[in-house]
């Protein structure tokens, strides 16, 4: 023991430099190496392996969730196994030659099996320069087959389902099979988020939208003045029906005492009048305020509201020289009323004469 103590006691002597500066060197790249050494993967990933010396990509093999030890020189590529989304917005030709814009949603997740193929094919952008391309190209050819108005409207849901089974067969084929056998991508779901219309395009649709709706419209306008027209009908009949049992009962003699009875009423009331007896049908003649000029006398109110007082010169000039009405002086200019010859007396200023 004492003997092979020596000998290295020795050996570090002789060497002394030499150890010392390898010592160093490890102590310097032991950060490095041991951060190259350990991959953690997390949840829901996995990882395929590739060998610097060793023959590269490692095809039927790949790393789980969890922490990995690995060469420092060799590298792991992580990729997520959960389902994910990809959206994207395409310019579509459609049956007719027109251009829309359609934005798509793919939902898809990774087969674990495939993680080498698809890292020594198409990298860990596979869904860029892979997936997405296949979708835009199955979407145009499919499109293609659908006029517009089937596109965003009817033949909506049945595009999707149509893309969703060409895509599939697509996204099999993806890899060679020297390479991979079978699928590598999952597409679980295809989806059609929102149509782009050409401006012309969608103005001519709202047109005929507008159209269509305003059509409806007249329909109820229509329907309403039809109702109108029989509740009017109905009306008039009932209004024609009563005229017919009312004046039934009627007579001329009624409505004399009818006449008289209203008269006597006006006759009461404390308004100023004049009465004058030998009206037609023997009943007597209210006059009210007379014109000063040589119209017709006015209407006359019998509400017992009093009119605006005249001005001074009008009321003077009415004071002075009234004249009667023809339907009560005559059918002559020269004739005077029957009862009196000099005109109805005169009244104060702004003193109106009512029925």
């Amino acid at each position: 023991m004492t003997r092979m103590t020596g000998h290295i006691r020795r050996w570090i002597d002789g060497h002394f430099m030499a150890a010392s500066s390898t010592l160093l060197v490890v102590f310097l790249l032991l950060p490095y190496l041991l951060a190259n050494m350990f991959v953690t993967i997390p949840a829901g990933h996995g990882g395929a392996l590739w060998l610097r010396f060793f023959g590269g990509t490692v095809m039927d093999f790949q790393y789980g969730e969890g922490t990995k030890i690995i060469f420092p020189w060799d590298k792991v590529y992580i990729y997520d196994m959960r389902v994910q989304q990809k959206t994207e917005k395409l310019d579509v030709l459609t049956s007719d030659g027109l251009q829309i814009s359609v934005e798509v949603t793919v939902r898809f997740r990774l087969m674990p099996d495939s993680l080498g193929a698809i890292t020594a094919y198409a990298g860990p952008d596979f869904v860029d320069s892979l997936l997405m391309p296949s979708v835009a190209a199955v979407v145009r050819l499919d499109a293609a087959k659908l006029p517009i108005d089937q596109i965003y409207s009817t033949a909506r849901g049945a595009l999707e389902t149509t893309v969703l089974v060409d895509l599939r067969q697509t996204v099999n084929n993806l890899i060679p099979n020297r390479l991979h056998a079978g699928s590598e991508i999952d597409v679980e779901d295809f989806r059609i988020r929102s149509i782009i219309l050409p401006p012309s395009l969608k103005s001519a649709i709202e047109n005929k939208l507008a159209q269509s709706q305003q059509a409806e419209q007249y329909k109820y306008v229509l329907a309403r003045e039809e109702q109108e027209r029989e509740r009017k009908l109905i009306e008039a009949q009932g209004i024609k029906a009563f005229q017919d049992t009312v004046s039934s009962g009627i007579s001329e003699n009624y409505l004399r005492w009818k006449g008289i009875d209203a008269t006597l009423k006006l006759a009461d009331s404390p308004n100023a009048k004049i009465v004058i007896i030998g009206g037609k049908e023997g009943l007597p003649v209210i006059l009210g305020p007379l014109d000063s000029g040589n119209s017709p006398a006015a209407p006359l109110k019998i509400t017992g509201v009093e009119p605006p007082a005249a001005s001074s010169s009008a009321a003077s000039s009415a004071t002075s020289s009234p004249q009667a009405p023809s339907s009560i002086s005559g059918s002559g200019s020269d004739a005077v009323p029957s009862s009196s010859s000099a005109g109805p007396p005169s009244m104060p200023a702004g003193t109106s004469q009512r029925h």
